[in-house]
């Protein structure tokens, strides 16, 4: 640990512990959502397209038995 004599030392940072490991752990929120965001747009990206598409071919169906009713009441 270098210029520290103990881990109590590491740990205490010279009296500024409050500081530096409030410093690492903002660091680390930060790493996390920068991390975890993306991912969660990603997903929900991918559910909406899945939803698209099932709504498009949903109303291709449809439009599919339309001409077909069509097509057969008027022969």
């Amino acid at each position: 640990m270098g210029s520290f004599a103990s881990f109590a030392d590491f740990i205490s940072m010279g009296g500024y512990a409050v500081y530096v490991w409030s410093a690492y752990a903002f660091f680390a929120l930060v790493l996390l959502v920068n991390i975890w965001q993306p991912l969660m747009a990603r997903k929900k990206y991918f559910r909406q397209q899945l939803k698209r598409e099932q709504v498009q071919a949903e109303r291709a169906r449809a439009q599919q038995e339309h001409e077909e009713m069509r097509n057969g009441n008027a022969t």
